[in-house]
This record gives C-alpha cells, sequence and structure tokens, in this order.
C-alpha cells in the first residue's frame, strides 16, 4: 500500500498496513453499532406511537406530545 507524504506517494510500513486494517476494522463496527442504535430508535418511536393509538390518543395529540 502507498500513502501520500508531501506530494509524492510512499510505500507504508508493515506496521502502518496493519494499523491501518484495524482501524478500518474498528470504523465498520462503529458503522455499524450507530445503524443498528438509529434502527432501534425508529422502531422504538413507531412501538411507542402504536402503543398510544391503541390508547385512543389521536395522531394530532400524540404528536402534540412528543413535539
Amino acid at each position: 500500500m502507498k500513502k501520500l507524504v508531501n506530494y509524492d506517494y510512499v510505500d507504508m510500513t508493515s506496521a502502518e498496513i496493519a494499523q491501518c486494517a484495524e482501524d478500518r476494522k474498528i470504523i465498520e463496527e462503529e458503522t455499524i453499532k450507530r445503524t443498528e442504535a438509529k434502527e432501534k430508535k425508529a422502531t422504538d418511536k413507531a412501538s411507542g406511537n402504536q402503543k398510544l393509538k391503541d390508547l385512543g390518543l389521536t395522531d394530532d395529540e400524540i404528536s402534540a406530545l412528543t413535539g
């Protein structure tokens, strides 16, 4: 692999390549965690809204409570 240093491409050392691979793995794991958290939040919101509707609230009342 190569890296850009002072407008020149130079070969990366084996330690730099290993660190790059480790960083990519960490970034991928963090991306997955963020995506799962976003999906869980959307699911929880839909579930909460449905529970409020089951109690007899209208959409306008729900948005007034949650907005």
